[in-house]
């Protein structure tokens, strides 16, 4: 045999080699579902940003301190629903499509005092619609099968305006226009784990981290010195879902 192989074969033996189990892999991954779909549904809590932010100025003519509030202290925990469009470009990879709805329910909070009465803020519930791509990588093949991976996209937040009062004066400030319907950058990071019922079937559960950047700010407060409460708007937020996935 090792006479047979002279130089001149070495190169092409070795590649022969080499290539011959491809067409069998070829043949078992091409009779694995390529396409899937999927579908999520859960809560969304606010990590870190704040809508409101910290700053002195006039309310009403009068003297205002102006405390920062948080997405949380505002919004709180929001119902969130996602659905994606997956396909296989590796064995344990593929690229995804995806669409996430939020909506969280604005709570009535003090958020400074005029001039030292309570000043409390009623905003319009968040509302966001978000376009994602990115990347799936499965850990391990098996019946369960963590994951990891990474979206980049764009997120729609419907326009926010908030009502001011000072309830001990009944002063009130209804619809002050402050945050503007907003096309922003979004993107994030994911993990969680599929439970295969069948080869076309299965359950998932998962937790992202996701960030938006700045709303498009409406000055409602121009003329009170508080148009810089509302210059940053960025958000970190964490989906915490269930849901299934659909193989074909």
């Amino acid at each position: 045999m090792a006479e047979l192989l002279t130089p001149s074969l070495v190169g092409p033996f070795i590649l022969t080699v080499l290539l011959l189990p491809w067409p069998v892999a070829a043949q078992i991954q091409s009779s694995e579902p390529k396409w899937s779909l999927s579908f999520d549904i859960g809560g969304q809590k606010p990590v870190s940003g704040e809508v409101l932010g910290a700053d002195k100025g006039f309310v009403l003519g009068f003297p205002t301190d102006v405390v920062s509030a948080s997405y949380d202290d505002i919004y709180g925990t929001g119902f969130y629903v996602a659905g994606g469009v997956g396909y296989r470009v590796l064995p344990r990879g593929e690229v995804r499509g995806s669409a996430g709805f939020t909506v969280n329910a604005a709570e009535r909070i003090q958020v400074g005092t005029v001039p030292s009465l309570p000043l409390f803020a009623q905003f319009d519930d968040y509302k966001a619609f978000a376009l994602d791509v990115g990347y799936r990588q499965y850990v391990s093949g098996g019946r369960v099968q963590p994951f990891i991976g990474g979206v980049f996209g764009f997120t729609r937040i419907d326009t926010i305006e908030v009502t001011l009062t000072v309830p001990a004066v009944n002063a009130t400030l209804p619809d002050v226009p402050f945050y503007r319907s907003s096309v922003v950058p979004s993107g994030g990071f994911s993990g969680g784990v599929q439970f295969l019922v069948n080869g076309n079937f299965a359950l998932q559960g998962g937790v992202d981290l996701r960030w938006h950047g700045d709303l498009k700010q409406n000055e409602g407060l121009e003329g009170t010195d508080l148009e810089a409460v509302n210059d940053h708007s960025s958000r970190w937020a964490m989906p915490i879902t269930g849901g299934v996935s659909l193989r074909f």
